[in-house]
């Protein structure tokens, strides 16, 4: 049995979606097209492209916690500081 060489849809549909920054998709396309590649159901050159392309969404997940964490530690210094000047309005 002849091995398939080409990229799959899915393998080019997982980096698109990587490199779109959309963070959990191309973790499960890249996932998944491999799992076909090591079944051979397809093609072997796609395969660098879904390991990109995990890389990508693991690396968009973490950005968005970077973010989501400093949004949070700015809120809550807004908070603060809002809180100490009506403190300090009250006294």
């Amino acid at each position: 049995m002849e091995k398939i060489k080409k990229a799959s849809a899915l393998s080019i549909a997982a980096l698109v979606t990587g490199a779109l920054g959309l963070s959990v998709i191309p973790i499960i396309l890249g996932s998944i097209d491999l799992k076909r590649i090591s079944k051979g159901l397809s093609g072997t050159d796609g395969k660098i492209l879904d390991i990109i392309a995990i890389i990508l969404g693991v690396l968009g997940i973490i950005a968005l916690a970077i973010v989501l964490v400093a949004l949070a530690i700015i809120k809550m210094t807004f908070y603060y500081d809002n809180m100490s000047s009506c403190a300090a309005f009250l006294l």
